[in-house]
């Protein structure tokens, strides 16, 4: 490695992969280096849980192959970084050691929320983030077949869905009264319930995971709630994650829950940039969706290459597709539940259309993939309720 980089991406995600292609696609002369904090090359992080069940090969969907980044002439190693130094405008790594920076990009994305938890049996739990999180898990539940699964996310859905499909008998516990609430409302997340429940997950709501033992034999005593007690061999915690700032705070950039960036995504010093996970812009926290990091990514790198690229407001959609089944939500977090909406039904498909001011603002569905991007156009358009109406009047059952 040379001992000084143009471009400096810490993180090896989508935001960071992004960042890179924004700034080649101004600047193709500058030197890029991305620290990827994996062995792998770098994968859409989101086919982690959806592929578990089957043959686990990161390398199937990889974001790009390996020459791609040989043919920009970007620099992609996998190490970790120890430290940044503003002042001298220096990162220090695991393996690599000191490596200076014109620009530098936090693209490190998030961890787990680690669970506060009683017993001798806490540090047995297993978290998933990333590949090797899932080849740990893999060879951990081969002799497992009882499984508590802790957190009803979209994460922890498709892990139950992962586990079923696997031959395990699996328990789902959610603090929540409903499952993947931050992106369905209670009609929406009782079809889910409806679904995992009828395919053999055992699912406790409003509860919190709160003690793990040891018992005699191989086999956990979990305590949830004040009054469940049971038997498990392996739990799986998917309950949220929080922003990677501990290196950017290290070093003297403002965070707050994640790094603070303004609308160019330029954090507290001028030549350090942050997207994805990490970053909190002002349009609010991290919002967690691979389109949102991979957006900010490509905005970060162009602005770093001298662009001036404002941060919209945009809308971005969540998919889930389990037991057959898909799902779609977008923007439903960002909006008012007690705005005026239409609801739709024709046989498995079902749709939600919510408004303000006569505008579409919301949107979530099940079952018609075909139409995601038609509808994804429709809520960034602003589609009226006339419009929504004269597609699907056939099928209203409300509104």
């Amino acid at each position: 490695m040379t001992d000084f980089y143009d471009f400096i991406i810490i993180g090896a995600g989508i935001a960071g992969i992004k960042a890179a292609e924004g700034i080649r696609s101004l600047d193709n002369a500058a030197s890029i280096l991305i620290i990827n904090g994996e062995d792998e090359l770098p994968y859409k992080r989101t086919r982690l849980s959806k592929t578990i069940s089957t043959n686990f090969d990161p390398s199937a969907f990889s974001i790009h192959p390996a020459g791609w980044y040989q043919s920009l002439n970007i620099r992609l190693v996998n190490d970790n970084v120890l430290s940044v130094s503003l002042e001298t405008k220096t990162i220090k790594t695991f393996w690599h050691g000191i490596t200076g920076f014109g620009k530098l990009i936090f693209a490190n994305g998030s961890r787990p929320c680690p669970l506060k938890l009683r017993g001798d049996a806490r540090e047995d739990v297993n978290y998933l983030r990333n590949a090797a999180d899932v080849r740990n898990l893999l060879a951990v539940a081969e002799n497992a077949s009882k499984i508590l699964i802790v957190g009803g996310g979209v994460l922890g859905v498709e892990m139950a869905a992962s586990m079923i499909a696997l031959g395990k008998s699996v328990t789902l516990v959610h603090s929540d009264t409903s499952l993947v609430n931050h992106h369905f409302d209670d009609y929406f997340s009782s079809q889910i319930y409806t679904l995992l429940q009828s395919n053999g997950v055992q699912i406790i709501l409003h509860e919190r995971l709160k003690s793990l033992t040891k018992t005699g034999s191989t086999k956990i005593l979990a305590e949830v709630g004040e009054m469940i007690h049971m038997l498990c061999d392996l739990v799986i915690v998917t309950a949220g994650v929080e922003p990677e700032t501990e290196l950017a705070k290290a070093a003297g950039i403002r965070c707050e829950k994640g790094i603070l960036v303004n609308d160019l995504l330029a954090t507290s010093h001028p030549d350090v940039f942050a997207a994805g996970d990490v970053a909190q812009t002002s349009f609010g926290e991290p919002s967690g969706l691979w389109h949102e990091a991979e957006y900010q990514g490509w905005t970060a790198g162009r602005n770093a290459a001298g662009d001036r690229m404002l941060l919209s407001n945009k809308t971005f959609r969540l998919k889930m597709e389990v037991f057959g089944q898909y799902f779609f939500s977008m923007n439903f977090g960002k909006v008012a539940t007690d705005r005026e909406n239409l609801l739709f039904e024709h046989d498995s498909k079902k749709w939600r259309f919510m408004f303000s001011e006569e505008k579409l603002t919301a949107a979530l569905m099940i079952n018609d993939s075909g139409n995601a991007k038609l509808i994804e156009q429709a809520v960034n358009e602003g589609w009226t309720r006339e419009k929504i109406a004269g597609i699907l009047e056939p099928y209203r059952i409300s509104g």
